[in-house]
């Protein structure tokens, strides 16, 4: 029996207070895969992997989307369109781009014709502060004279300021301390050193790094946080937590310059 054919019948019945629930053809209503998202540490001016929310219509007519936005410091791409079949379901990418530096909380806002619109899905992150070259070329480790360091400024090589885009503590050196700390994707010279290959040293062994879900791998992935691992899974590589890891990481950072030291 169609529904038209059930609505005369309650008519007849009940008469006019069957109206309303004759004329009613059914709600929207949202679901998302995640109430809130987790990133790691994000460098200041940098923007980090992405992490996925899915939005299902769960109830049981078209849900209307009028507007998405992540607040700031955040920023989503979406495959949702204005219009969601029921049952259906779209997709929000979301990442961290960090314009300051500290503890960082925002939400993505959905505005739509279901109830409780809007729906907020809230976001947390850390963004740190990039870590720079000083302008000194080192080489750590002893050489032919038993000196375990030696010193070259040469900031054609090494400029000021420069992105140190693979910062590392390299321990056991006294080139600056015991933790010294340099850019290992550079190269330099050490005049009146043999070998005299050295690298850069750098402000602080701080890096971007990346959370539960979030996509890593290759050469050129952002790494996993401490307490995750880069686990392969059916939709690709993703950091997960380590057994018996917690969400949190813990960042090391040297801020006292090799320079400064050598003052």
């Amino acid at each position: 029996m169609n529904p038209k054919t059930l609505c005369i019948i309650a008519l007849i019945l009940l008469g006019f207070s069957a109206l309303s629930s004759c004329g009613n053809s059914g709600s929207p209503s949202v679901s998302f895969s995640a109430s809130s998202l987790t990133f790691g540490d994000e460098e200041q001016g940098a923007t980090s992997e992405p992490l996925l929310i899915t939005l299902t219509n769960s109830g049981t007519a078209p849900l209307t989307i009028s507007n998405i936005a992540a607040s700031t410091n955040f920023t989503e791409t979406n495959t949702c369109g204005t219009t969601l079949a029921v049952g259906a379901n779209c997709a929000i990418n979301v990442t961290l781009a960090p314009s300051t530096t500290g503890s960082l909380t925002g939400t993505v806002t959905f505005t739509d014709n279901a109830a409780g619109s809007p729906q907020m899905v809230s976001l947390k992150g850390t963004a740190v502060t990039p870590s720079t070259l000083t302008g000194v070329c080192a080489k750590p480790g002893s050489n032919i004279d038993g000196q375990v360091c030696q010193v070259s400024e040469r900031a054609a090589q090494c400029p000021v300021g420069q992105p140190a885009v693979k910062p590392m503590a390299v321990p056991g050196t006294e080139c600056a301390g015991p933790n010294d700390i340099f850019d290992q994707s550079t190269r330099c010279t050490i005049v009146g050193e043999w070998p005299p290959e050295g690298a850069c040293q750098a402000t602080s062994a701080v890096v971007s790094c990346s959370v539960q879900g979030q996509q890593c791998g290759g050469t050129d992935a952002t790494p996993c946080c401490s307490g995750f691992a880069c686990t392969a899974g059916t939709g690709g590589s993703s950091c997960q937590p380590t057994a018996g890891a917690s969400a949190s990481s813990a960042r090391a950072s040297g801020s006292q310059t090799l320079a400064d030291r050598l003052r």
